[in-house]
């Protein structure tokens, strides 16, 4: 009944033309339609935010209306918060299991939240019901990407490229899944497909160069990193690792002015603080190579490297007491990563007695 009264009221009432839905009565059932019918004129109007608001306040009265969960979580998402939205999206896919576009507007909530893992059941849904919808099996394959389900990724981007063969950001993303599954050749190789559909793309050229410089093939990933700097000069992270591939050549004078302008750019880059402090310990500047190094330990502490050169490093300051404290780290990293590795080899999981003969 209730239903049927929002809907009647959505037809008939006149447009709520007011600042907001203060004013509206939220005593019961019979103040539902009101509410429902203020928020619908203020969505159509693309006040999201008062929609929200007219929303909340009808929904504590009667919360098992499906369109106003529905409609809240829409308004929701439509103000960008993704996170607020998947509350009452879900209690609306709760209340209609079948309806697709709940279980679109749920997923692509999860997914602008970067909770991808949670968004790729609800896009599946969605996808058995429009299996031919490009669009979704593009963000169900970003999701399996960024939530390390690679094979399932991989899928989806072989079909993408079936009925697309020439999208270089398909080929781009195929091959983040092909670098994720260890795959580094393939993964190259779908970049430099990539590069080859659609050369100015953003990040093409980085991405190549970065999996070349993996590969240690640093002559070939410098040429990628400054093809990304030629159309977009202030790319932080080809600005890094070109100054890197500039290092291992031993050109210091040549990396360290991009070291310093990715370091500005973007502090967090952490291969940036480490290689400006391989060039301050060689010019014995120790105190600047030892800011640079716990830079790079507080961006990523659990990285042996930064803590063995920042251990040399407090042995020159002549503070044996911090040099002792990091080469216990080193140690106890190296005990850990060889433990794990006995682990990978006998089958055996950390915790577990081997069962008895």
């Amino acid at each position: 009944m209730v239903r049927l009264m929002l809907a009647a009221w959505a037809c008939a009432a006149p447009a709520f033309g007011g600042s907001g839905c203060e004013a509206l009565a939220a005593r019961d059932r019979r103040d539902i339609p009101a509410l429902a019918n203020a928020g619908l004129d203020f969505s159509r109007k693309q006040r999201f935010k008062e929609a929200a608001d007219c929303y909340r306040k009808a929904l504590p009265i009667e919360p098992k209306i499906k369109e106003l969960q529905l409609n809240l979580g829409l308004a929701e998402f439509k103000l960008g918060n993704f996170q607020a939205a998947v509350g009452p999206l879900s209690a609306a896919a709760a209340m209609d299991a079948e309806s697709a576009q709940v279980h679109t507007l749920l997923g692509m909530s999860y997914y602008g939240a970067g909770q991808y893992a949670k968004a790729t059941p609800e896009l599946d849904r969605a996808l058995a019901a429009d299996p031919r919808n490009t669009q979704l099996h593009y963000v169900v394959a970003q999701s399996c990407l960024w939530s390390g389900k690679y094979d399932r990724a991989l899928k989806e981007f072989e079909w993408l490229l079936r009925e697309q063969p020439n999208s270089a950001a398909t080929h781009m993303l195929m091959g983040e899944a092909l670098d994720g599954l260890n795959r580094e050749e393939d993964a190259i190789t779908e970049f430099q497909a990539a590069a080859a559909a659609a050369p100015v793309t953003p990040e093409v050229h980085f991405g190549l160069g970065y999996l070349l410089w993996k590969a240690k093939r640093y002559n070939d990933a410098e040429g990628e990193f400054r093809l990304e700097l030629a159309q977009d000069a202030s790319h932080a992270q080809a600005s890094a690792y070109l100054g890197d591939v500039l290092l291992h050549r031993g050109d210091a004078a040549a990396a360290e002015p991009l070291l310093e302008k990715a370091r500005r750019l973007k502090p967090e880059i952490r291969i940036a603080h480490l290689d400006l402090a391989i060039i301050h310990a060689e010019r014995k500047q120790y105190d600047a190579a030892a800011n640079e190094l716990r830079e790079a330990v507080q961006l990523d502490a659990d990285r042996a490297d930064a803590h063995y050169r920042l251990a040399q490093v407090y042995q020159k300051l002549g503070k044996p007491a911090e040099a002792k404290a990091e080469l216990a780290i080193v140690k106890q990293s190296h005990e850990d990563r060889l433990e794990d590795l006995l682990h990978k080899v006998s089958g055996q999981k950390p915790g577990l007695d081997l069962p008895a003969r």
